[in-house]
Order: C-alpha cells, then structure tokens, then sequence
C-alpha cells in the first residue's frame, strides 16, 4: 500500500546495499529501502511505500555520512537512472557486488557457502562505457528517470567515454532530420570516432538513409551508421568496431552486434573464463550464446575445437569473419541455444561456456545434464538469474566450483559473474 500521510520521518543507520540499487537500513522489525543511501550513513528518511515486511522511504538528510559516502560527478546523479552508486566509494560497491551474488546463490538457488571471490576490476571507473544508448520522447533524446519512463535529457553522461558525450548533439540532429522516429539511438567508440545505431519501428524509409548520408558527410568522426527496423538493415559508411578481447586479439565487430560497454573490463572477464575452463589443445567446447567469438576465439587460440551459437545474423557472421581474419578454426552456427542443443546429436564435450542475457538460460541446464561436459562456464550480468540456473545445474549434477565477480559496470549495482561449475 502507498504511504500514509502520517507516516513518521525515520531515523534509520544504513547497513548495506542491496539487489537493485537500493540501501538497506532496519526499523521496527522492518527491512528498509533508501535510494541514494550509503553503508554507514545516518539519515532522516521519508516513508514512500509500505508493505507488510517492508517499506521504502527517501533520503531528506543526511545527518552524518558513512565513511563510504563520496561526492557523485554527475550533475543529473539521483535523477537520471542509468546510475545507482556514484555516491559509494569503489571499494565498498565492489565489497557489495561480491555480497550480493553470495547472497542471490544463498537465497534464490539454495547454495551455501559458495567460493565467491573478491570483485576484478579495472582501473577505469568513470569514463569506461564504450557505447550508450538514448531512448526518445517525442524527437528529444535522453536516458530514462530512475523507476520512471520520464526523459532526463543530458549534455554529457560521467560513465561514457567522452568521445560518445561529444556527439550527443549529433545524435540528436540525426533523430531530428529522419522521416521515421527511432525506438532508440545507440552510440558506439570507433575507430578515429564513433558508430551510431538508430532502431526503427517500420523499415527505413530512403529519407532516413539520406538523412543519415548527410550526418556522415557533415560530422567525418561518423564513421559509420546503421538503419535498422522491421527486419531491413541498412548501411551507411563503415560502422566497425574493434574490441580487444585479450592481449594480441582484436575482433571487428558491427555497431549493431552486442559487446561489453567496458572494453577494459571485458579483458579481466575474458581471462577469467579462460582461467575456469582449464582449455587447451583438443578441448571440444560448445560457447552458446556466443556473440562475435569474444570467448569462442580466444578458447579456439588455445587449441580447443570449439561451436559456437549465436542467435543474432549480424553476430554470428561478425564471429566467423573474424574466425576467418585471424585464422582461427572454430565453427559459428546461427540458430538459437535451446532448438540447437535439442538437434545436438549426442556428441561428447568437455566444456561449455553460455553468456545468455539478462533473462538467464531457462531449460538450459536440462540439455546440458544430457551432454554431461566435465565444465560448464555460466557468464552471468544477473545474479538473480544466475541462483536460478544454478539451482538447476546443481539438480543435473553439477557443483558450484567458484564464483568470480567482474566489475564491468561500476557506479551501477550490476555485476557480471563467471560461475565454474564442475560435473560430480
């Protein structure tokens, strides 16, 4: 129920942060979630929401901050709701990343006393995101409030590399002068510049491509940009990108194809899956969920015969060019994950490694406890979603090895996590 309008202003002590974002404070035998709240911090705080086991109240001022509390860089922080924690020192979110996916294993997939290592991460915590993505209202471009679909229209964003908040302006110009709205524009670091992706609701209208012919000729750090919607793509220019995934590894990739935003990041999560999967020559691996190789190549560097599956046409084409660029042998099929693994015809793996998204891999596991691979490798940018899956390995027979959790998205609450799981 909403709160009342005589709700008490409480004096809370904040004890930590949480799953979502939010801190967590206790009062009257009651949880209690405080956006914006950091661990240590004594606050006077407005009840917003209140449950039967929980309420949410906000922040009217802080009486004494904890020791973990730094001032944010964004001028928009608290409003925009790409970020949750630019107001807690890097240690202590690191300290609560590590928590947080202890705790998700504990209480979503019954697994105790997990080895969850220390968070990795790089040096790079402002600055990092080598692509952001602007949602509109109307022609006006913006990031979203937080828990709000209201437009936060910005001049610069603290966490992208400042090459993206340079072209916000072009971005905009670009959504402006084309016939068909974009759902979204996504801006991607380039080669000498930036890519740019602009998804459509209906196909892209020649208006749109001429549009976009223009931006390219008007702002040469375009490099490239991509139309797509209604299952046309077209494009302009030359919308690559390089991602180095690991020292003498380079992959070429589509604007449009997923990557890591933390490009420094991802070389710490690449070398921790390699570390896991304990790969070498005549490994046979399966990377489902593969993307354009970032795992698959490197595995295949090693001498490990390895398949990958990827949904995305784009991706999947981008993994065997690249396959093919650097002279690797590993094979790409587009299809997706739980039809393929249904065909597979039996047979034996040693390793297989999923990076599914946000969702997890539902009915995965089942399909794996089939093929029984001595290693499963489960990459995870959701705990919850992790717990959840892991419950089901751990039903087919496999244990919970380690967990190691890789900062890929600092001043936010999200974690990346390469779960090893081994067959008992």
């Amino acid at each position: 129920m909403p709160a009342q309008r005589d709700d008490p202003t409480l004096d809370l002590w904040i004890e930590r942060l949480a799953f979502g974002g939010d801190a967590v404070a206790r009062h009257g035998g009651r949880v209690v979630f405080v956006p914006l709240a950091a661990p240590g911090d004594h606050v006077l705080a407005d009840v917003v929401a209140r449950r039967t086991d929980w309420l949410r109240a906000e922040v009217r001022r802080v009486v004494s901050p904890g020791p973990h509390r730094v001032a944010p860089r964004c001028p928009v922080f608290g409003t925009c709701g790409g970020c949750q924690w630019q107001h807690v020192a890097p240690e202590a979110q690191w300290d609560a990343k590590a928590a947080i996916v202890r705790e998700q294993l504990a209480r979503l997939g019954g697994l105790h006393d997990v080895d969850v290592r220390p968070v990795r991460a790089a040096p790079q915590a402002w600055g990092y995101r080598a692509r952001i993505t602007l949602v509109p209202d109307g022609r006006r471009l913006g990031f979203r409030r937080g828990r709000s679909r209201q437009l936060v229209e910005i001049a610069d964003c603290a966490i992208a590399d400042p090459v993206l908040s340079d072209h916000l302006s072009a971005a905009r110009t670009w959504a402006a002068t084309m016939r068909t709205a974009p759902t979204r524009v996504t801006l991607a670091r380039a080669p000498e510049g930036v890519a740019m992706v602009a998804t459509l609701a209906r196909r892209p209208a020649p208006q749109d491509v001429d549009a976009t012919e223009h931006l390219l000729a008007a702002t040469r750090s375009i490099r490239g940009a991509v139309l797509a919607g209604a299952g046309a793509r077209v494009v302009v220019g030359d919308p690559a990108l390089r991602v180095e995934i690991e020292p003498g590894l380079a992959l070429e990739v589509p604007a449009d194809a997923f990557t890591q935003v933390h490009s420094a990041a991802n070389l710490l999560l690449v070398a921790a899956v390699l570390e896991a999967s304990g790969a070498g020559p005549g490994t046979r691996a399966l990377d489902l969920y593969c993307g354009a190789g970032n795992f698959a190549l490197p595995l295949a560097r090693r001498g490990a015969e390895v398949i990958g599956v990827e949904r995305s046409p784009v991706a999947a084409e981008a993994a065997r060019a690249n396959a093919a660029r650097l002279g690797l042998d590993a094979t790409f099929h587009c299809d997706a994950v739980a039809p393929f693994l249904a065909r597979w015809p039996g047979n034996p793996v040693d390793l297989v490694v999923l990076d599914p998204p946000r969702a997890g891999a539902p009915g995965v596991p089942g399909s794996l406890a089939r093929l029984r691979p001595a290693r499963v490798i489960y990459v995870s940018c959701d705990p919850a979603t992790l717990a959840r899956d892991a419950r089901a390995l751990a039903a087919a027979g496999y244990r919970l090895a380690r967990a190691q959790p890789i900062d890929l998205f600092p001043q936010t609450y999200h974690v990346e996590t390469v779960a090893q799981f081994v067959l008992t």
